[in-house]
């Protein structure tokens, strides 16, 4: 027998449903790809105000300058670690959350999204009131005794890498745990059944069926970071300097937008390739 023909497009279906999406690709467009098009165009210039024929001189320079090379380096180096840690760290609590009978569940979920209702300047400054020299912790250690002076504890990577971590955990938790819930048990315990130890049952049928929360929480928390300015700023003290920073320093600082348009467009490009390799390497895994 053959197949049925295919069906043609109703003419008006197809109106209606542009007309709904118009005015969502319109707004789109107006507040994402404008303002890009116009950094773009900034970053053409030489200076600015100046002459708009184009020049790729502010991509040179950033590309010969080992002071912004080497902020970009550690500013994806600060996403790739705050990204690892998240997951790492938020895995377990969203098998929880998505597992568990437990009736502190809920009081789990609460203390995960607390962090989201609070503003995130108030956050970091209240790692500022801990990690300070005289902070609470600085001021547990000299009344211990443990101590003769109070420890640097911000003004480091690492000190920043735990306020983000703190801010991001629960885009992490709430992704992965979205997707952990629609799991159907059965296929653990068919594995089970089959003589699957816990962990081999883990790796094998659970990850892999959760990998696109994973990913789905990698790309929020990256995007974030890549982008964070408050914290880095805040808890680094000018002692961890990553592209939002350097961004703003030409461009309030140095007043030099060309250059500024410069990094911001070479950052969104990195960004994306970034994500684009992750996402290949996720697919392959997948088809393991």
């Amino acid at each position: 027998m053959l197949p049925p023909p295919p069906r043609r497009a109703d003419p008006r279906r197809t109106f209606a449903a542009a007309a709904l999406l118009a005015p969502g690709v319109l707004l789109l467009a107006l507040i994402l790809v404008w303002p890009f098009l116009v950094m773009l165009g900034m970053s053409l210039r030489e200076r600015f105000p100046g002459p708009i024929g184009p020049s790729f001189a502010k991509y040179a320079e950033f590309l010969t300058d080992p002071y912004l090379l080497n902020v970009a380096l550690r500013t994806f180096s600060l996403a790739a670690t705050v990204t690892l840690l998240c997951a790492v760290l938020g895995y377990p609590i969203a098998w929880f959350l998505a597992r568990s009978r437990s009736r502190w569940a809920h009081l789990v979920f609460l203390g995960t999204i607390f962090p989201l209702l609070v503003s995130i300047v108030v956050r970091t400054m209240g790692w500022t009131i801990l990690l300070g020299n005289e902070g609470l912790v600085n001021a547990a250690l000299l009344g211990l005794g443990l101590v003769t002076e109070p420890l640097r504890l911000m003004q480091g990577f690492w000190s920043v890498v735990l306020g983000m971590v703190h801010v991001l955990m629960p885009f992490m938790v709430l992704s992965i745990a979205a997707v952990l819930g629609r799991i159907d048990v059965a296929y653990a315990e068919a594995a089970a059944t089959l003589g699957a130890t816990p962990l081999r049952n883990f790796l094998s049928v659970t990850l892999p069926l959760s990998v696109q929360g994973v990913a789905a929480g990698s790309v929020i928390v990256f995007c974030l970071t890549v982008g964070a300015f408050i914290t880095p700023i805040w808890l680094g003290r000018g002692h961890v300097t990553v592209m939002a920073i350097a961004i703003h320093e030409q461009m309030v600082t140095l007043v030099d937008w060309p250059g500024g348009a410069a990094s911001g467009i070479l950052l969104s490009l990195a960004t994306l390739l970034l994500l684009g390799g992750y996402g290949l390497l996720l697919r392959r895994w997948a088809r393991r």
